[in-house]
C-alpha cells in the first residue's frame, strides 16, 4: 500500500538504501525491510490508522526498547522521530526500527517445544518489565470495560440475537459479561500492576528454528497484572494448536514453559485465570462477529474453534 511513498520516507530520515525487499504480510502494521548503503537492513513501518496512534506508538517503542536493552529480541527505533503522512485529510504514521530475522509459522506446526518456548520468554519478559519505571501506560482493565459495554449493546440488540440463533444456530446470554466486568474490577482494585505486551500471539512471534528471534508489535501493550497477559496468549493458542489437545496446551505454556523455565512463577489464581481465558474468547468472537457475514463464518476455521471452545466452556450454547 505505501510503496510508493516509502523512498520519500527514507529521504525524510537521510536513509540512503541499495535495496528494498517485498513488503512483509500478516503483521497488524505494514512493514518494508531495506538494505541501506551501509549494509544494514532497516525496518520501515507504517502504523495502522487507530485513534490514539502517536501514544501508542510512543508507549510501544518506550516498552520495546527497554526490553531489547535487556537482552530480549525486540525491536528498536534508529531515528526517534515519527513521521506523519497526510493524504487527503488522512493521517498515516511511519518509523524506522532495527530489523529482527526470522518469521512466524503456521498454528499447525507448533511444536510441544515452541509452546514452551514462548511460555518461558513471556516469562522472562514479564520478569523484567516488573521492574520498569512507572510510564503511565493505559490501564488494561479500562480498555477492556469499554470493550464489554460495546459487546452488550451489540450482544443485547434484539435483531443480533435473532440473527445468531437464526443463521448460526447459537445461544449467546449478554449477562454473562457481568461474570468479567467483575474480574476486571476486581483486578484493577489490586496493588503492584506492571506492563503487559497483550497481543503476545503467533503472528508477532519470530521464530528461527524453535528459537523465538524477534517479539514484535507492542502497540496493545497496557498496564495491568500478568495472569491478564498469561490468559490472553492461553485464549489464541488454545484456538492455534488445533492438533493438541488442551490440557497439554496448558501444561506446555503454563507449567512446563513459564513457571518452570522462565524466571517469573506467578501463573495466577486458576479459576480467575480461566474466566479471563473465556473473557478474551468471549471477545474474538465478537469481533468475528462484527466484522464478517454470518453466513461465511461457518467456514472460518478460527471462528469454528473459538465458537467450539466456549460451547464447551458452557459460554455460548447451541440452538
Amino acid at each position: 500500500m505505501y510503496e510508493s511513498v516509502l523512498p520519500l520516507v527514507l529521504d525524510a530520515y537521510k536513509i540512503k538504501y541499495l535495496r528494498i525487499y517485498s513488503c512483509q504480510k500478516g503483521y497488524r502494521n505494514e512493514i518494508w525491510p531495506v538494505l541501506s548503503d551501509s549494509g544494514q537492513i532497516i525496518n520501515t513501518t507504517f502504523f495502522k490508522r487507530e485513534s490514539g496512534a502517536v501514544e501508542r506508538i510512543r508507549r510501544a517503542n518506550s516498552v520495546s526498547e527497554y526490553l531489547a536493552e535487556r537482552g530480549l529480541p525486540t525491536r528498536q527505533r534508529i531515528d526517534p522521530r515519527i513521521l506523519a503522512l497526510n493524504n487527503n485529510g488522512l493521517t498515516t504514521y511511519a518509523g524506522v526500527y532495527t530489523y529482527l530475522p526470522g518469521e512466524t509459522i503456521p498454528w499447525e506446526s507448533y511444536t510441544m517445544k515452541h509452546i514452551k518456548t514462548l511460555g518461558s520468554t513471556l516469562s522472562n519478559m514479564h520478569a523484567l518489565l516488573s521492574k520498569m519505571p512507572d510510564i503511565n501506560l493505559t490501564s488494561v482493565y479500562d480498555e477492556y470495560s469499554s470493550i464489554l459495554k460495546r459487546m452488550q449493546n451489540y450482544f443485547t440488540n434484539p435483531k443480533t440475537q435473532n440473527a445468531i440463533i437464526r443463521k448460526l444456530g447459537l445461544n449467546i446470554n449478554p449477562r454473562i459479561l457481568d461474570k468479567y466486568k467483575k474480574l476486571l474490577q476486581k483486578y484493577n482494585k489490586l496493588p503492584n500492576k506492571q506492563p503487559l505486551h497483550m497481543d503476545f500471539v503467533r503472528g508477532n512471534i519470530l521464530f528461527e528454528d524453535t528459537d523465538i528471534s524477534g517479539i514484535l508489535d507492542f502497540e496493545k501493550t497496557a498496564s495491568g497484572h500478568t495472569i491478564v497477559d498469561i490468559a490472553r496468549t492461553l485464549a489464541f493458542l488454545l484456538v492455534d494448536c488445533k492438533y493438541k489437545p488442551y490440557d497439554k496446551v496448558d501444561k506446555y505454556f503454563l507449567y512446563s514453559g513459564y513457571q518452570k523455565r522462565g524466571r517469573s512463577k506467578d501463573i495466577g489464581n486458576d479459576d480467575d485465570r480461566n474466566q479471563f481465558v473465556e473473557m478474551f474468547l468471549f471477545y474474538d468472537l465478537y469481533k468475528f462477529l462484527l466484522h464478517n457475514p454470518y453466513e461465511s463464518l461457518r467456514l472460518n476455521e478460527h471462528h469454528v474453534r473459538t465458537k467450539d471452545i466456549l460451547v464447551r466452556y458452557g459460554v455460548v450454547l447451541l440452538e
